[in-house]
């Protein structure tokens, strides 16, 4: 996967001219340094709340001046990262520039790499249609920079050091076509030949609000933002298409944040943290609450069983199992901890928080289930696969789920969102943010939208999730997800900060199992179990974790 990163592009000199290329002992006016990783969280906004910045910012400056910035930001980050051919001159960097002011930034960054010593090609899919683009196009070909239109065959791969798209930003709202469609696939085939691609603000043909994509896309193995990173680029195809997304300022920050600021950003630790449970040694097993798992009708006994594993390596202090099932099994030989019941049978009253829905089923004996646990008024619940499947169903049980005291979790995938709101799961996913908005409306609850940087959020502001890895793409790692939250709970952490912190705990175990060579491929959702308890030790008593290193 790729880590979301924050990178600061320093400010060029406020006037129109090119800047100078700095010398060793002046501040640089050009640099790009990634400065954050998943640990740290990442204010996105939607291209319109961007371009509102850009053009508050652009009356505080001198003609040109963001549009100079960015191109050399993007030309100074990637002279770092040229092979020693292309430093020297003796291999080309490709620019391709469109009509906009991507185009313009290609042509600035073309300019500046020229005056490096750097071979630069410029295909040029249409001449400039804004001013700030023209003037790029002249400042490049006064430099003695090559303009020329795009052709229609490619070379040899191997023949560019990188690859720069500057063909569309975030303005572009429909899929690719024609001969902008036919240069976005030679890009991908020379990119698949080894060539790196370097995106600016955003992989052309990737939608920058929703991360969809109806067309043609660049796959970058970068991607520089300008002013601030959309949510495109983080949820949907996004993850993969834009590889190390980095954010270049460009001496914006002291800009008025534009309405909605901060309502929308990645997730990170930061977020929850504060609300981690502490483990104390004048504490005992009920200090750390009970918790419920129910499900496992016929045939699908093993998916709360997945859940309440999890539950216990996450925390909690006692962790029952109610089966629909009447054949269920009576105990779990690989955690004899764990204590099974007949569904029927348990004491939901005297739980601190409840899972629903783990291999549910969605017969009359699941939707009572459904029914006796929706009763309990102010038990934080958690409400996953067949549970969500029969409140789409009933419009009943989800009246219940409004109109509860307690927080409420809703994990649905994209399948079980489009169910509940009676739509196609392409709808779901051509806007996963406002879909996960609308369901957490709808039922006054924290929703976790899951998928590809799976959105979060509690009905006022949302986060996207980047840890994990496509090892979570197989049976019963929702499940597991579904148990760590419910764990969460039954310590006592609010229900949006319990999502959050479960999401990015489930993300982070999944990276450590593939570092430890445990996938992608073949990866099984119980051994995310030892990884999800060793990110949470990691992560709440850090000083122990050194003082076990240090013991080793």
């Amino acid at each position: 996967m790729s880590d979301s990163l924050s990178a600061e592009g320093a400010p060029a000199p406020d006037n129109a001219s090119p800047p100078a290329r700095p010398s060793a002992s002046s501040p640089s006016v050009d640099s790009v340094s990634a400065c954050a990783s998943a640990t740290v969280a990442l204010d996105l906004h939607l291209p319109e709340a961007l371009r509102r910045t850009e053009r508050a910012a652009a009356t505080r400056l001198a003609p040109h001046t963001l549009m100079s910035r960015a191109g050399t930001a993007v030309a100074h980050w990637l002279h770092g990262r040229l092979p020693a051919l292309a430093s020297a001159g003796r291999q080309p960097v490709l620019l391709l520039a469109g009509p906009g002011n991507n185009g313009g930034d290609a042509y600035v960054a073309a300019r500046e790499l020229h005056r490096r010593g750097v071979l630069v090609d410029v295909w040029q899919l249409a001449p400039p249609t804004t001013h700030d683009a023209r003037w790029a196009l002249a400042e490049a070909l006064a430099a003695g920079v090559a303009v020329r239109p795009a052709p229609h065959t490619w070379p040899q791969p191997g023949t560019y050091a990188w690859i720069v798209d500057g063909l569309f930003g975030i303005g572009l709202s429909r899929p690719l076509e024609g001969a902008a469609a036919t240069l976005v696939d030679n890009i991908a085939y020379a990119h698949a030949h080894g060539t790196p691609v370097l995106a600016i603000d955003i992989p052309s043909g990737l939608i920058a609000a929703t991360g969809i994509a109806d067309g043609p896309v660049i796959r970058a193995n970068a991607t520089i933002a300008m002013l601030g990173a959309c949510p495109g680029l983080f949820t949907g195809i996004g993850r993969d298409v834009a590889g190390q997304v980095l954010v270049a300022t460009l001496g914006a920050q002291d800009v008025p944040a534009a309405s909605g600021a901060g309502l929308l950003s990645t997730s990170a630790p930061g977020a929850f943290a504060a609300h981690l449970p502490k483990r104390h040694h004048a504490s005992h097993k009920g200090s750390y609450g009970c918790l419920a798992v129910i499900g496992g009708h016929e045939g699908m006994v093993g998916a709360p069983i997945l859940s309440a594993r999890a539950g216990l390596m996450t925390g909690a202090g006692r962790v029952y199992v109610g089966f629909v099932a009447p054949d269920a099994p009576a105990w779990d030989p690989m955690h004899p901890e764990l204590m099974l019941r007949h569904a029927q049978g348990l004491d939901l009253p005297s739980m601190q928080a409840v899972a629903i829905g783990p291999g549910l089923g969605t017969s009359a004996a699941s939707a009572a289930c459904l029914s006796r646990v929706l009763a309990l008024e102010d038990t934080p619940l958690v409400i996953d696969a067949d549970g969500l499947n029969l409140l789409a169903a009933d419009p009943s049980l989800a009246q219940r789920v409004r109109h509860r005291a307690g927080p409420t979790v809703l994990t649905p995938h994209p399948l079980e969102a489009a169910r509940l709101t009676g739509c196609d799961v392409a709808r779901i996913q051509s806007d996963r943010l406002a879909s996960a908005r609308a369901l957490a409306m709808r039922f006054g609850a924290t929703v976790v939208l899951k998928g590809s940087g799976s959105i979060i959020d509690d009905g006022t502001r949302a986060w996207i999730n980047t840890t994990g890895n496509a090892g979570l793409a197989t049976a019963g790692t929702g499940d597991v997800l579904t148990g760590v939250i419910g764990a969460l709970l039954a310590q006592g952490m609010p229900a949006t900060q319990a999502a959050l912190a479960a999401v990015w705990l489930h993300g982070k175990a999944a990276e450590r199992c593939v570092e430890q060579g445990a996938g992608p491929a073949g990866l099984t959702a119980s051994e995310l179990l030892p990884a999800i308890r060793h990110e949470l030790t990691t992560l709440a008593d850090p000083a122990q974790t050194a003082r076990r290193r240090i013991s080793a």
